[in-house]
Order: structure tokens, then sequence, then C-alpha cells
């Protein structure tokens, strides 16, 4: 069970890794003009970034919201 939880932890930094890494490289790229979309295009690749963007603050809120083993305290 313990390979199964460390594989499961694996997959998931890896995939949160690549998402937000190829994410920001999407963004940087829209925002300094080295990827060009046609004029109809335009609101259909805003609400995909805006999806995109949405997807990433799910990752982060996943990652920071996880329950983590806390300390026993000792009983008097």
């Amino acid at each position: 069970m313990f390979v199964t939880r460390k594989v499961i932890a694996s997959a998931q930094l890896v995939l949160s890794v690549l998402f937000i890494g190829v994410y920001f490289y999407t963004l940087h790229d829209f925002i300094h003009g080295q990827i060009s979309v046609p004029v109809e295009w335009k609101d259909t690749i805003q609400a995909l970034l805006s999806v995109l963007t949405a997807s990433v603050l799910t990752i982060i809120n996943f990652w920071f919201s996880r329950s983590r083993p806390q300390d026993q305290q000792e009983h008097p």
C-alpha cells in the first residue's frame, strides 16, 4: 500500500508541475505576441485561457488545502 501512495503522489506532483509549466509557457507566448490568433477566434481563445487559469487555481488549492498528518498531542 505504501508503494501505491508513493506512485499516486508522484503522479499528482508530475502532472501538476507539467500542467502549470505548460500553462505559464503558453501564457508567456500569448503575452509576448509569439502566438497570433485570428480575430474570429479571439473570444474562444479568451474563454479557453480563462478555463485554464481556473484549472491552475484548482491545482494550487489542491496542494495547499491537503490534509497533512498532525503531530499527536500528549494527553495528561
